[in-house]
């Protein structure tokens, strides 16, 4: 029988090793690949759930908007301050022949407020659209304001026959309010108090986190709606 060399005999054991060696850190490196891919469709799962549940912790509550609105009560957002001269005469007939009369000219400062029931406000959500409407009655006269300690009386002329009094003073006084009030309408008191209204609500809304992304929309309803 035809014997090797040895040393023929150790190149062909060393090649044998050789090729072994390689092969196992083929078959190593390979797997190790592999791991990695599982690994990162993993890791990409978790981060896909994980978003996921944000989105759903990230939706507004239109009951903590609604709350939060419906605590300010009737708010005064817009006043209009004055100072006006009034006459206020008081015309008498004395035995249905001659006339008699009083005249007061006088003034106060004072001032017309206007502003919005926040508690008739309602908030409803579009989820799909990302839209919150807010369902908000317009502005109203809350109140006409009287300094009296600015009262001056520029001219007073009182009859003996028919003299002021204190019956007087007061239905003069609510003359001059309703004088008032109608100059604060005449100089858009309630739309500037709509105006106002709508940028405190919008900021409100707008302090809340999980409203980012939504469009706010305003349906205005007349005063005396719920």
């Amino acid at each position: 029988m035809f014997e090797l060399s040895k040393k023929t005999q150790n190149i062909i054991y060393l090649s044998i090793i050789t090729i072994s060696v390689i092969a196992i850190i083929i078959l190593g490196v390979g797997f190790l690949k592999d791991k990695s891919k599982t690994a990162s469709s993993s890791d990409i799962e978790k981060v896909k759930m994980k978003d996921s549940s944000e989105k759903v912790l990230v939706t507004v509550s239109t009951e903590t908007i609604q709350d939060g609105l419906e605590n300010m009560g009737i708010l005064i957002t817009q006043e209009y301050y004055f100072t006006q001269v009034e006459r206020y005469t008081k015309e008498k007939k004395l035995l249905s022949v001659f006339n008699s009369s009083s005249e007061l000219l006088y003034s106060y400062d004072g001032a017309v407020m206007a502003g919005i029931n926040f508690e008739k406000i309602k908030v409803k959500k579009d989820e799909e659209n990302k839209i919150l409407t807010v369902e908000i009655p317009h502005s109203s006269i809350q109140a006409v304001t009287i300094d009296k300690d600015t009262f001056k009386v520029y001219s007073e002329k009182d009859s003996l026959w028919n003299p002021l009094k204190i019956e007087d003073y007061n239905a003069s006084l609510a003359e001059y309010e309703k004088v008032a009030k109608q100059k604060a309408l005449e100089n858009g008191i309630l739309e500037r108090s709509d105006e106002q209204a709508k940028k405190l609500v919008e900021n409100f809304i707008n302090n809340f986190p999980s409203s980012s992304g939504y469009e706010i929309r305003f349906d205005w309803r007349t005063g005396d709606e719920s």
